[in-house]
């Protein structure tokens, strides 16, 4: 006979076992141009199902380059949440704590980095092997690419979920100088509906909530134009 575990029962033991299950998803990340699942380079032929109606946004707190506590929500069912203002389930950065710079780990550039990071999660299949992803990011690049998949799919969900390819583009920051580089998903063509739940609460297919295209929107208020993200996902 099997024993249950037992139930968190407060906001912080669930918050807790939230972040404990965060470590068995299986992320592809980017950077600097280069799609990784696992630390293998990606295929650039390799198709994907991205389902935009459980994209979910959150707040994540490191330490040492762990993952602390995590606080998330998908964004078509957060009443409570605001993605413009990054607001997830009712907190924003001003009610997270740990506002003293100076108690701050530092980033690869030397600059006292926040421990907390707001994210959009982006789940995927692979359309080959079934395999589920989900791709998270904070960078300016890669939220701006998860929303534009989410306006996409707003304005033409009668044709189903977007199956995608992963690509790269860059644009020379005057501010930095260089090229920097920035994700960009294309569209090859599209899967009918419905699709299976994959984001944490996410209804799927038709039940799904849409996210419209003004609560997803790319994120024009960092203080530096980052493309690549730098944090340890």
């Amino acid at each position: 006979m099997h024993t249950l575990p037992a139930k968190p029962k407060t906001a912080d033991e669930r918050l807790e076992a939230l972040a404990r299950s965060a470590s068995n998803v299986t992320l592809l990340k980017y950077n600097s141009g280069n799609w990784t699942i696992s630390d293998i380079p990606v295929p650039p032929d390799t198709r994907f199902v991205v389902y935009p109606d459980q994209t979910a946004h959150s707040w994540t707190h490191f330490a040492d380059g762990k993952v602390v506590t995590e606080i998330s929500a998908v964004v078509a069912q957060d009443d409570d949440g605001h993605a413009e203002l990054r607001i997830v389930a009712g907190r924003g950065r001003k009610d997270l704590g740990f506002d003293d710079k100076t108690e701050w780990e530092s980033d690869s550039a030397g600059k006292p980095r926040d421990p907390w990071v707001y994210c959009f999660g982006l789940p995927m299949m692979n359309a080959n092997t079934g395999a589920v992803i989900v791709f998270k990011a904070a960078s300016a690049g890669g939220m701006g690419a998860i929303a534009q998949q989410v306006a996409t799919f707003t304005r033409n969900k009668h044709l189903g979920y977007p199956i995608v390819t992963l690509s790269t583009s860059s644009y020379k920051n005057k501010k930095h100088g260089g090229f920097t580089a920035f994700p960009v998903f294309v569209n090859v063509g599209y899967e009918a509906l419905p699709a299976p739940s994959i984001a944490s609460g996410g209804n799927g297919g038709d039940g799904a909530g849409v996210i419209g295209a003004s609560k997803i929107a790319p994120q024009r208020d960092r203080d530096v134009d980052e493309m690549d993200d730098d944090i340890p996902f």
